[in-house]
């Protein structure tokens, strides 16, 4: 994979500095700049919003499946649609989508986040990657694998013929999510131009989901969540409401914090464990600008009777790859569940959590879902390991409930209004279908 014109240096100074002021805030009980320093070690300084600017500008495509996925389904305010492109994209035939961003204040229209999701459509966050413990992978579903992302400076109303300028180029991508931190000053238009798609069989076209963020401020407000098939189909971009969910894991922090509406990205892989975290972090934080990092391994873990020890020792790797990085890690609890190996194993690798937070105490304390879930067993499937559809929607409110009060500095509400119904929209996208193994 390939990518320039990305902002990273910026990035890199911010979340830099945005780390250090956070510790310097626990250790040594002083603010950095533009954050107010805490006394817990479970929560850190509010982040810089990060408003989405894109919502519902209009959007052009030369490919909506003949008008069954609009390119409006890209930027509306469901995730539970996309915009579909039907045909199969090349460097002869390629596929866009862009925005006309002129309505947007020239202030706002600076250093941006441009991150497209193209999840729940492919489940995993990498559909090609296979575990230690031989598993994971499946279908990719309609991937932009080779793309760029284009700006034009010419007067919005009419979708511009010429004088794109390329910002950023991707190639040889198979993930189901990126993000992309670019410069936008001067320019009014931006364009995702893809030539190339990674799917099976009738599945090559290009189906997303794409916001654009502004990021005057860095990427402070811009997280990944990486772990098992728990954290794969309850951190989706889509809204569960079928199961009673009230939108992303993003409109929940918006319907209590409304100045904020966080990037995020689902980078969790069904069936993996803390070694394939550790083994690989390095490699997932290079293609990751933002500043909050979570780490939810542990039930395959237990399934596998990985000892305590190597279980803090791969979360070590991945806190300190994380902090190296200059970014936040957060971490949650391991799920409680009435399988016999979590019943066994779980507590114990709980512990090590514990010890992670006491050894590191710039760690995000994530929510404690071993007691949520102990505390309402009604939620956890039939096999006694996955959270039923209404078990995902409640792990994914008390993701945001955690995070409200320990980023935020909110109280947490626990029930978020559901989001604004969009004229017409799509059959929701299913929730997935979960393997035996995490």
């Amino acid at each position: 994979m390939t990518s320039k014109g990305d902002a990273s240096g910026s990035r890199r100074a911010s979340a830099g500095s945005i780390v250090w002021a956070i510790a310097a805030s626990l250790v040594l009980g002083v603010a950095g700049v533009g954050f107010t320093a805490v006394a817990s070690p479970t929560k850190v300084a509010r982040p810089a919003a990060m408003p989405v600017i894109s919502r519902n500008v209009p959007a052009y495509t030369n490919d909506d499946c003949t008008g069954a996925a609009p390119a409006g389904q890209a930027n509306d305010g469901s995730y539970d649609t996309q915009w579909h492109a039907c045909n199969t994209p090349s460097s002869v035939f390629p596929i866009y989508l862009a925005y006309d961003l002129s309505g947007v204040a020239s202030t706002a229209r600076g250093r941006v986040i441009v991150a497209w999701y193209n999840d729940p459509t492919t489940v995993p966050y990498d559909h090609t990657y296979i575990s230690s413990s031989l598993c994971c992978g499946g279908p990719g579903n309609d991937i932009p694998m080779a793309y760029t992302l284009e700006a034009n400076a010419a007067p919005g109303g009419n979708l511009p013929t010429s004088g794109w300028v390329e910002l950023a180029r991707v190639s040889g991508n198979v993930y189901h999510s990126r993000q992309h931190l670019i410069d936008l000053t001067g320019y009014s238009w931006l364009r995702m131009n893809v030539t190339g798609s990674d799917g099976w069989a009738l599945n090559l076209g290009v189906r997303l989901n794409l916001d654009v963020h502004d990021a005057a401020a860095g990427p402070e407000d811009d997280w990944v969540f990486f772990g098992d098939s728990i954290t794969e189909a309850g951190m989706a971009h889509n809204s569960l409401s079928s199961y009673g969910g009230r939108g992303t894991w993003a409109q929940l922090i918006n319907a209590t914090a409304a100045g904020y509406f966080p990037a995020f990205e689902d980078g969790a892989i069904g069936g993996t464990h803390s070694a394939d975290g550790a083994k690989n972090m390095n490699t997932w934080l290079a293609m990751f600008p933002g500043m909050f990092v979570g780490l939810a391994y542990g039930t395959n873990d237990a399934a596998l009777n990985v000892s305590p020890t190597v279980f803090y020792d791969n979360y070590v790797t991945m806190v300190e790859a994380v902090l190296a990085a200059g970014k936040i890690p957060v971490i949650p609890k391991i799920p409680w569940g009435c399988n016999g190996s979590l019943q066994t194993n779980g507590p114990a690798l709980n512990q090590q959590i514990e010890r992670l937070y006491s050894t590191y105490p710039v760690i995000v304390h994530g929510p404690d879902l071993w007691s949520y879930f102990q505390a309402n067993p009604s939620l956890i499937s039939s096999d006694c390991v996955h959270p039923t559809g209404q078990g995902f929607a409640a792990l994914r409110q008390q993701w945001a409930n955690a995070m409200l009060t320990n980023v935020y500095h909110l109280s947490a509400g626990g029930t978020t209004p559901a989001p604004t119904p969009q004229p017409t929209p799509s059959p929701a996208l299913p929730l997935p279908t979960l393997p035996p193994l995490l």
